[in-house]
């Protein structure tokens, strides 16, 4: 996939065959370029196409120590949520890290601390990003649904089938 911002640029600059210049004189067609003589029937013209690819990489989240004085107080419970419907897309600058959820949710961590949970296409593993994921920037800066593919650093290529919002109960 090319990025928005790959650039092709055409340049019509002159090729030279190595040959030094002679003295030229004023009422002639030929060029001179950079110290080397060409004349009209030997120009070369060079094509220059220049891309930039950006990879994000998305580091894995590691759980969150618990405090000593919950292990004491003895009232350390999991946290239950219930998931809420987002759109289908995310910003790709928002998203701080990642953590595996069951066999086929990642959950991601965003800047604002919103947790949301990315459902994997179904022949994806999410054991797969055990250590996080990589993604190429779009276009238009976002994450969608069905559209973009995470890698994996084990080389897993998978689709995201759906977001969901974290909230707890």
């Amino acid at each position: 996939m090319i990025l928005s911002l790959s650039a092709a640029l055409l340049l019509a600059l002159p090729v030279a065959d190595g040959r030094p210049a002679p003295d030229i004189p004023t009422d002639t067609p030929e060029l001179f370029s950079g110290g080397i003589f060409i004349s009209p029937t030997e120009q070369k013209f060079a094509q220059v196409r220049i891309q930039k690819r950006i990879i994000i990489r998305v580091p894995r989240r590691r759980p969150s120590m618990t405090s000593p004085m919950a292990d004491i107080a003895g009232h350390s419970e999991p946290t239950t949520y219930k998931e809420k419907k987002i759109g289908k897309c995310l910003p790709m600058d928002n998203i701080l890290g990642v953590q595996r959820f069951g066999d086929r949710y990642l959950d991601l961590v965003t800047k604002d601390r919103k947790e949301i949970r990315a459902r994997l296409e179904k022949k994806c593993q999410a054991r797969s990003f055990y250590s996080g994921f990589y993604m190429e920037k779009s276009r238009d800066g976002r994450i969608c649904t069905d559209r973009d593919v995470l890698h994996s650093r084990t080389g897993s290529k998978c689709e995201i089938d759906r977001f969901r919002q974290l909230l707890p109960e």
